[in-house]
């Protein structure tokens, strides 16, 4: 039987940052949207309206102050609010092959 071993390791930090301040705008903003588009159903007490977030939440409840993101532009689009992976061609290298060979030379 051989012996395996781990005799080394990397890392891959993506170079996009999200602040608090920019998902607490976004978010915000998407509250606005989700509120307006369901007025209606929220005055007939079918849907709960969405609340405001803050910074000062985000980071007692988790700590956080900014996270490293890959694609960072569909995650703060009020009407988007997740990444977004642009399709990649076949023949071209994916993401996390990308990631690993940025992890193995570090």
């Amino acid at each position: 039987m051989k012996e395996v071993v781990i005799s080394g390791s990397g890392v891959f930090t993506p170079t996009d940052v999200i602040t608090n301040e920019e998902l607490v705008a976004s978010f915000n903003q998407y509250v606005d949207l989700f509120n307006s588009e369901n007025d209606a159903a929220i005055a007939a007490g079918e849907v709960t309206a969405l609340e405001y977030s803050s910074c000062e939440f985000i980071e007692k409840a988790s700590g956080i102050k900014a996270r490293h993101v890959l694609y960072k532009a569909g995650i703060l689009d009020p009407y988007v609010m997740q990444p977004v992976f642009p399709k990649r061609l076949e023949g071209e290298v994916p993401e996390m092959v990308e990631m690993a060979l940025v992890a193995a030379k570090e």
